[in-house]
């Protein structure tokens, strides 16, 4: 094992020494024994924190590995990727803010709390239990296989894929159980300040040893034209496509929402929403940049090689400049912190759904019931999820696609539902919601599971099944909606 592999486990070991130390600090500071406390920290976590929760639930080990792996392969148009990352906050300020303020008032720890106060509707419930519950499950399962394939890619030891999972579970269990949110949010903002730190001085030697980003689209543009080409019409769609699907999708998760949940004060959310939507332009341009790089040092990689393009640029640039050694080791070791910074997140809030949702702890006003078997249901969890990612042959790809085609169907449920009170005549009500729904589940999973259909990207004329989902969703939401309105108000004029 090379020096830099060797550092990688010593720094991997130290960080995970001092996430246990946070959860552990996490407990102290613990005020009550209750779920709203342990699953969304006493509703306290201030301006800075919130800022870097938010940013690494946004930003998960993909962003640091898939996007330059999707940049490598598609050349300088996937720049756009920035927009879609910008496009989430603009998805947060949709809802983010009334929802904060009717949390606050009703006490909600899971997201299926707004649905049940702001519709009272049982189906709606489960149906959205049903669809979080299998987004969390899928997501973690998804950042479990992906600890193993980075930590054995970055040591260069098949061996170690087992004893990452096995480590890295055990680990996010101990520290959640101990800490809950407090101790995942500290170790969120850990994991944004290396990250950004790393980003920034890695961006600096990547200009001064392979070039800056004019040099290296000029390079690009000589040996790779295809790769700096205008993109054609569907791929403007495409972006059009993406720009929604993460803009809708993204703000949904449940981990999401329960930091809107969380947020101390409604100024500290919208304060750390604003500098949310520049952040983009920093790590997500980083990324890129470093996939436009690859394809400058070496354009003719395999598909395969391309999805190890970050780790294969960063390992050149230790041998061009040694100087680069130490952001290097710290940006992958933010890889892995981001990888388990999503894992804790999804584990928390799956937990807070399966305790509150589905086990019966609903039932008490305010969501103050005692964390008794809070531990169980994560010990399960996890241990089912971790036995199955240590099975290689299990591939999530298709599954990590259709959690957003569904995901976003709940859209205009949350954003829509936030404009207007439960009583308010003028307001979406649940059969209106409810048609949206099911339409939009229907023409979304329909169109996804005959995609093979439709040729080049799985799209049709470059909308993903998720996207004329959600817009048939919100069509019928409206249409609906309106009717049932103008009906109201001619029985009004009817009687006058």
């Amino acid at each position: 094992m090379g020096n830099l592999e060797r550092d990688v486990v010593i720094g991997a070991a130290i960080y995970l020494v001092f996430l246990l130390g946070l959860g552990y600090l996490g407990r102290r500071a613990r005020r009550e024994d209750t779920i709203s406390d342990h699953f969304l920290a006493g509703r306290g976590i201030g301006f800075f924190v919130l800022l870097l929760t938010l940013f690494a639930t946004q930003y998960s080990g993909n962003s640091l590995s898939g996007f330059p792996g999707r940049t490598y392969r598609e050349g300088l148009p996937y720049v756009m990727c920035v927009t879609f990352m910008v496009g989430i906050v603009a998805g947060y300020l949709l809802f983010a803010p009334q929802l904060f303020s009717i949390a606050r008032r009703f006490r909600f720890v899971t997201p299926t709390d707004f649905l049940r106060q702001r519709y009272d509707s049982r189906w709606l419930q489960r149906i959205s239990v049903a669809i979080f519950v299998f987004v969390l499950t899928n997501f973690l399962l998804a950042q479990l296989k992906a600890m193993g394939n980075a930590f054995s890619g970055l040591t260069g030891q098949e061996h170690h894929y087992v004893w990452a999972i096995v480590i890295g579970a055990a680990v996010i269990l101990i520290y959640e159980l101990l800490g809950g949110m407090r101790a995942v949010a500290w170790t969120d903002a850990l994991q944004g300040v290396l990250l950004m730190a790393g980003l920034l001085i890695l961006a600096i030697l990547l200009s001064t040893e392979i070039g800056t980003p004019a040099e290296v689209i000029r390079k690009i543009a000589a040996q790779s034209p295809q790769k700096a080409a205008a993109p054609d019409g569907r791929t403007c769609m495409t972006w059009i496509s993406y720009f929604l699907l993460l803009g809708l999708g993204a703000p949904l998760y449940p981990q999401a929402i329960q930091r809107i949940y969380a947020a101390r004060t409604s100024r500290e959310l919208r304060r750390a929403l604003g500098i949310m939507s520049f952040l983009p332009l920093v790590a997500i341009t980083t990324v890129v940049y470093i996939g436009l790089a690859g394809i400058a040092l070496d354009p003719d990689h395999s598909r395969a090689e391309s999805d190890r393009i970050t780790f294969i640029v960063l390992s050149t640039l230790v041998e061009m400049q040694p100087a680069a050694y130490l952001p290097t080791l710290v940006v992958m070791l933010g890889v892995l912190a981001a990888i388990m910074s999503t894992a804790d997140s999804c584990l928390l809030s799956l937990t807070s759904i399966l305790s509150h949702d589905v086990f019966g702890s609903r039932r008490v006003p305010g969501g103050d019931a005692s964390t008794r078997g809070v531990a169980w249901i994560s010990f399960a969890v996890m241990g089912i999820l971790a036995a199955i990612a240590l099975d290689r042959s299990v591939t999530l790809w298709q599954l990590l696609t259709v959690k957003f085609e569904v995901l976003i169907q709940l859209s205009p449920a949350f954003v829509l539902g936030c404009w207007h009170h439960r009583d308010d005549p003028r307001g979406v009500k649940t059969v209106d919601v409810v048609r949206g729904l099911f339409v939009g589940l229907l023409v979304g999973v329909g169109l996804f599971l005959t995609k093979k259909a439709w040729g080049q990207g799985g799209t049709y004329y470059g909308m993903h099944a998720g996207t004329l989902g959600v817009i048939v969703n919100y069509t019928v939401v409206v249409i609906s909606w309106r009717l049932r309105v103008g009906s109201m108000r001619e029985a009004k004029g009817a009687e006058a």
